[in-house]
């Protein structure tokens, strides 16, 4: 993990990726920023990246009906991840940063999208709606510990382990490729028609709680001790 770590600085904090695509994305930043247009802002890359987030929701519910309508899931994830990626990273690049405003913006944004994801899946057929909404809840609590421990110790990280959120997105490329070619299966558990992409789901919650139990606890435990320390 130390080796695909990569570290810098994020106006007044650290900022901290260690998941499987940090390295190759950082280049790709350093190569892409430059070759931007002048007239596009980092906001306009804000904007385009929730706009993309409706675009993945509509290719979701659509997509049930007409699996071609599931490429805009594709497209939208790019969009997003080009949005959502390249913002901060273009004000960084032109020395045009704006630290409180920034950090307000991207992570109320952040927020807003993960809804609207989820919301698209849990309305399409593909998944149950309480099962959509399990994994919004989850990843709202993983955004507030990571919004928490950036309070406290000035650090962001950007991915739990080797996963981060470009991970994430390629996961749902993935996931969706299988939508695609694969029809949608129904299982009976306990009185409860289920798909198979409800189970991937459920599955994913399940790991997500793990996640954040087990951060609770060792970033509880590591903060304790150093507040201990200021005892003596």
């Amino acid at each position: 993990m130390k080796k695909l770590k990569i570290e810098y600085k994020r106006d007044e904090q650290n900022a901290i990726n260690t998941g499987i695509t940090a390295k190759a994305e950082e280049k790709a930043k350093e190569w892409i920023c430059p070759r931007i247009p002048d007239w596009v802002n980092s906001d306009m890359l804000t904007v385009l990246g929730l706009l993309s987030t409706f675009v993945v929701a509509a290719g979701f519910v659509y997509g049930f009906f007409n699996r071609y309508y599931l490429i805009l899931v594709v497209i939208g994830l790019f969009l997003h991840w080009f949005g959502d990626s390249f913002d901060g990273s273009l004000a960084r690049y032109r020395k045009k940063t704006r630290p409180h405003y920034g950090y307000y913006i991207d992570h109320v944004v952040d927020a807003v999208a993960i809804m609207i994801f989820g919301l698209g899946l849990g309305l399409s057929g593909f998944v149950r709606i309480e099962v959509a909404l399990a994994f919004i809840i989850m990843y709202l609590i993983l955004m507030i510990h990571v919004e928490l421990v950036t309070y406290v110790e000035n650090e962001f990280k950007y991915s739990f382990g080797l996963v981060g959120p470009t991970e994430v997105r390629i996961i749902g490329v993935i996931l969706t490729g299988v939508m695609f070619f694969l029809p949608v299966k129904y299982y009976d558990i306990y009185g409860h028609v289920l798909t198979q992409y409800d189970l991937f789901t459920s599955f994913a919650v399940v790991v997500m709680f793990g996640i954040i139990i087990y951060s609770i606890l060792s970033k509880g435990i590591e903060l304790d001790k150093i507040d201990r320390k200021k005892w003596k």
